[in-house]
Order: structure tokens, then sequence, then C-alpha cells
């Protein structure tokens, strides 16, 4: 079962396949890992404007109803080929992700979910561009994604 909660005109620059690449991952990340005591996959979908009028940022949230995972392991869920026990992919879905997000020029966070149940929240934040300025570009940001390095 999934719900998706939208803000309506929020407008991002960025490759297309790329960008359907990282949702496709968060979100089949999300079906395969987030399935609650009662083997029901719970996903809700939130793609909203950053509450900080600062922080100019389109925010996607993918929260699963899962059994989370815990704070010190967080960052390994991005690495090549980390993946669960009894997870049946190849761990480079979180990987991917990763890396559209770097070159989007964008962030990624692994959190519990806000409302203190069981799960975790996957916070995508990528630059807006807003209505007045999709005509404009947004070069990609050169990055070794194997290992992290910005290029100039």
């Amino acid at each position: 079962m999934t719900s998706v909660h939208t803000a309506a005109a929020l407008w991002v620059h960025g490759w297309e396949q790329g960008l359907r690449s990282a949702v496709d991952n968060l979100l089949t990340n999300a079906w395969t890992h987030g399935h609650a005591e009662d083997g029901v996959a719970r996903i809700e979908v939130t793609l909203r404007l950053s509450r900080d009028p600062r922080d100019q940022t389109v925010v996607l949230s993918v929260d699963d109803h899962g059994p989370g995972i815990i704070t010190e392991r967080r960052e390994e869920v991005f690495q090549r080929f980390r993946r669960g026990p009894s997870s049946p992919g190849s761990g480079l879905g979180l990987t991917l992700v990763a890396q559209q997000v770097a070159l989007h020029r964008g962030r990624i966070a692994v959190l519990d979910r806000p409302d203190g149940r069981p799960g975790t929240r996957f916070e995508l934040r990528l630059p807006a561009t807003g209505v007045r300025d999709a005509q404009t570009t947004l070069s990609l940001l050169p990055r070794d994604w194997l290992t992290g390095a910005t290029g100039q």
C-alpha cells in the first residue's frame, strides 16, 4: 500500500532518467525492506518545498514501516554491494540513489520516521528552480561517485 502527498508546482533541474532511477530505487528499497510486522508493505511518499525559507530545496521523503536502520549503519547503506542478510538485491540500489543525488547537487539522509513509529525515512533534497527559473541551466557537479571526491 503506497500513499503519495505532493505540493503543486515544484521544479528541479535534472536528468530525467537519473532522477527516475533514484526514485525507483528508493521505492523498491522501501517495498523490499519496509514491511510491517503484519507482513504488509506500507510506504508514504511526500514531495514538498523545504520549510526553511533560506533553503530553497525540493524534499522527497519516503517512509516505510520496516524494522528501521540503526544510526551507526545509516551511511553504510549507500556503499556498493552492502546489503542486509535477507536482501534479495545486489547492494547497488541505494548506491545508485546516492550517485544521482550527488550528480544533481542534492543531499540524501537516512532518518527515523518523524512519527516515532518503527521504520525508516529516506529524505532526498534537490535544489529548487521554481516556476520562474525553469528555463535556467544548472550544470551537474562533476563527481567520482565511487570515492566521493568532488571535481573542480
